[in-house]
């Protein structure tokens, strides 16, 4: 029973390793292309600003909730890697695990994110095209 508890104990520290982010969006800051229907030509837009749930897994990867639209897996890397590590060091610099257009670059210290959905004028699905800049708060 006593090597159970050690056990338990130990486990518990690789859940607690997940840490949940709260984000938004700056003011003004979503801009981008929308797709005008009626001319099938994309035009600049400004774009409502975005709060959503982030989750920093304790394998490096981040998972954003779509606010009822699922959950998307982002693979994330540290920017030049071996190169310049200390300016990067809380840098994530992070990709759809879709293959889809979608990037999420994080600064685990400064809380700061660039958002960036930019597969629809390319894929020629009638997606919109995003960039989004913002701020995320641990809860």
């Amino acid at each position: 029973m006593k090597y159970l508890g050690c056990v338990l104990l130990v486990l518990s520290g690789y859940v607690m390793a997940e840490e949940v982010y709260y984000c938004s969006d700056n003011h003004n800051g979503a801009n981008g292309f929308y797709n005008n229907k009626q001319t099938g030509q994309y035009e600049r837009a400004v774009f409502h600003e975005n709060k959503f749930k982030m989750k920093l897994q304790d394998d490096g990867n981040i998972v954003i909730d779509n606010q009822g639209f699922g959950k998307d897996l982002y693979i994330c890397s540290t920017p030049y890697d071996g190169v310049i590590t200390e300016i990067f060091k809380n840098a994530k610099s992070c990709a759809d695990d879709n293959h889809n257009g979608w990037f999420f670059n994080f600064n685990t210290n400064t809380g700061k994110y660039v958002y960036l959905r930019a597969s629809g004028y390319v894929f020629g699905d009638g997606d919109d095209v995003e960039t989004r800049i913002g701020t995320c708060t641990k809860f």
